[in-house]
């Protein structure tokens, strides 16, 4: 049995009063917030806070997220910190650290997918869990505490104030620490939206192939929502909002951004996800001269990918990166085009993968 359970964070100023929700249905819910905060601290809370109430289920958990920049930071940039001790590529601070790194060791063990939905867009489970995160941001801005949800397997908890927050973020609730003050927000949603963090223009071990995955790379598997939405930044990089529907925004970081999503699928063996990225027009050329119309396939086992550099075609984009891995290396290209469908997003119609020495 998997959980499926949608987890918002909302923010009245940002950084001003907050909230945070994790929602399954009307029996089984939490939230809670701080006189203080920000979306990025709700949407972290939220998925902590889930993981902690599913902790004893041993059931896998699917998390359905409007924020690109939580997915991110759990699914992606967490795995690379670690790595490196807690510090990120370009040495800078990594906001909210302490709430994250008990985010990662509520990971250890478990099975978490995650999907992307579209904030505000009429997806039932997202709309609840956003109604419940901004109730209780608005309970703080009135000078009331909220009550809390049912939790998982009913029975309501203690009421989750702004002194177990402070503890979380890494300090008091009203402190700096638990506020990041440059959030840009799209009108409307509670993701920040901008260019991708240094993080990912650095080289960065991949997944491994399906059969070969390390316990990071199983427990954490990214399955994200087609989109055509700038690359998540990081708070402290605030950039101008992209519109949230419209084919013709779409640029080179977006191209980016799908390319790490294809990446992430191969070489994890997801082939839903790899699926979600093609239509009749697809073709994928393998070492050899193969050629197919699906994307899977394949993958060396732990590969490191080099930066990912992308082209506007006018019209279309094309990305060109390299893949090595022990005895071998690659240049992988793709070519990405609006769906044709009319959908808000890239499709990928060709990619190519040649061996080099």
């Amino acid at each position: 049995m998997t959980i499926t359970a949608a987890a918002d964070g909302s923010s009245l100023g940002n950084p001003g009063p907050a909230g945070w929700a994790w929602y399954v249905d009307e029996d089984t819910w939490d939230a809670g917030g701080w006189p203080q905060g920000t979306n990025n601290l709700g949407e972290l809370t939220a998925i902590l806070r889930l993981l902690e109430a599913t902790a004893e289920t041993g059931e896998e958990l699917h998390i359905l997220a409007d924020s690109q920049y939580a997915i991110n930071v759990v699914s992606k940039w967490r795995l690379g910190w670690k790595k490196r001790g807690w510090t990120k590529a370009d040495k800078k601070p990594i906001k909210n650290l302490e709430l994250i790194q008990e985010i990662d060791r509520a990971m250890e063990g478990r099975r978490v997918t995650f999907e992307w939905v579209k904030g505000h867009a009429g997806h039932r489970m997202n709309e609840r869990a956003d109604d419940l995160a901004r109730a209780c941001a608005e309970a703080y801005q009135a000078g009331r505490t909220p009550e809390p949800g049912p939790g998982f397997g009913g029975g309501a908890g203690e009421p989750h104030d702004a002194a177990s927050a402070g503890q979380e973020s890494g300090g008091t609730a009203s402190a700096s620490a638990a506020v990041e003050p440059h959030d840009t927000v799209e009108p409307g949603a509670s993701t920040p939206v901008g260019q991708e963090p240094t993080e990912a223009d650095t080289t960065a071990a991949m997944p491994t192939s399906r059969g070969a995955a390390t316990d990071e790379a199983t427990t954490s598997t990214f399955r994200s929502h087609p989109s055509v939405f700038s690359a998540p930044a990081e708070p402290s990089e605030p950039a101008q909002a992209a519109p949230a529907s419209s084919v013709s925004a779409a640029t080179t970081e977006d191209a980016i951004a799908r390319e790490r999503e294809f990446i992430l699928a191969w070489t994890g063996g997801d082939g839903e996800a790899l699926a979600t990225m093609t239509d009749d027009r697809t073709t994928r050329i393998w070492p050899g001269g193969g050629a197919t119309t699906a994307l899977a396939g394949p993958s060396p086992a732990s590969p490191a990918i080099g930066r990912i550099d992308a082209h506007d075609l006018g019209g279309a984009f094309l990305t060109r990166y390299r893949v090595r891995w022990e005895g071998g290396a690659s240049l992988e290209s793709s070519v990405w085009a609006p769906a044709t469908s009319g959908e808000a997003r890239l499709i990928m119609v060709h990619h190519q993968s040649t061996l080099i020495g």
